[in-house]
């Protein structure tokens, strides 16, 4: 089996006990045998999963499993690339406004205090819920590959709960505000070197720290311009680098959005996810009820709670950015 997912096997063994803990233990200590997935359904025995977040064992397995929802989830993306400032939720921290300025001192000499500027801020979380539907089948199966699918599908779910709304070109109801609002916006003149010079002369943050946002089209499209070769080498679908710069390419982004980012001026915070098992319930897809029931499905109710918050300058974009690839552009001249 596969090892280090207590998380994603607690949250299986309580889909096939129809979210009994109880059974679900006796399942685990059947699948797993004695260890911590067994550990963790009994203290869920006990208190129930939601209330688990104060336990040690129980916040490792979830961070065991937010380390496979960042390989999808834009702004941890971006912090692997380059560190977001990351603070804890609810808490009243400091942000650096203006880096200190060192000074040399003589021996014997006073030591100056530096100047430096500090914004005080306190990072509220925002809550956002999906809903992952899966078959009995994958549940019930204590295989590799059904573990496997069923950790990545809601590994997939979870990050698209936020990712989406962090850099929405319009605000998203609920959630916290796109890190687009209050950003310095530049105007594309639909010339890929004039808008990306227009938008490192307008970005105000540091650029050592930048990383270049952007939809996974609008990284293909890049690719395929044959005058960007050099400018575009190494760039793909997930990312890669563009005109020295990293870049971090998502398809929750538009396309034709291009933003340059300052990772140390977003101030990001991440409260984890929650998942509750529904087995009973009705479910509306598209106008369509379902009942979990009676169609041999199990539904996960996936909770995040989420903030993130852009520093003042920290962000520039290309709004309404169109970059065809440059044997588009030269056939629609041609017409």
């Amino acid at each position: 089996m596969i090892r280090n997912n207590s998380f994603i096997k607690a949250m299986r063994c309580l889909a096939r006990s129809n979210g009994d803990p109880v059974a679900a233990v006796e399942l685990a200590r059947t699948d797993y045998g004695e260890g911590p997935v067994v550990g963790l359904l009994q203290k869920a025995v006990i208190i129930d999963t939601s209330d688990l977040g104060g336990d040690a064992a129980w916040r490792a397995s979830i961070a065991e499993f937010m380390a496979g929802v960042a390989i999808y989830d834009i702004l941890p993306r971006i912090d692997a690339v380059s560190p977001l400032h990351t603070i804890p939720l609810r808490t009243r921290v400091l942000v650096q406004d203006e880096e200190p300025v060192a000074v040399w001192v003589d021996e014997g000499e006073p030591v100056v205090v530096s100047g430096a500027s500090f914004t005080e801020t306190k990072v509220e979380p925002q809550k956002a819920c999906g809903l992952v539907i899966v078959t009995r089948e994958v549940v019930a199966l204590a295989t590799d590959a059904a573990e496997t699918s069923l950790t990545r599908s809601l590994e997939r779910a979870v990050a698209k709960l936020t990712s989406a709304a962090a850099f929405a070109a319009a605000p998203v109801a609920g959630a916290p505000a796109s890190l687009l609002v209050d950003a310095v916006e530049v105007s594309s003149t639909g010339d890929v070197r004039a808008d990306m010079a227009a938008l490192t002369a307008a970005f105000e943050g540091d650029i050592e720290r930048a990383v270049l946002v952007m939809s996974s089209n609008t990284a293909m499209s890049l690719c395929l311009q044959p005058s960007l070769v050099g400018s575009a080498a190494g760039l793909g679908v997930k990312g890669g680098v563009f005109c020295g710069l990293p870049v971090v390419a998502s398809g929750s982004v538009a396309d034709d959005v291009v933003a340059l980012v300052d990772a140390g001026g977003i101030a990001y915070g991440d409260g984890g996810v929650q998942l509750d098992v529904a087995t009973q319930a009705d479910v509306t897809i598209e106008n369509v009820t379902h009942s979990l029931w009676q169609e041999n499905l199990v539904g996960y109710l996936a909770r995040r709670f989420v903030a993130w918050q852009a520093a003042p300058g920290s962000i520039a974009y290309v709004a309404n950015a169109d970059w065809p690839p440059a044997s588009a552009a030269t056939t629609r001249t041609k017409q």
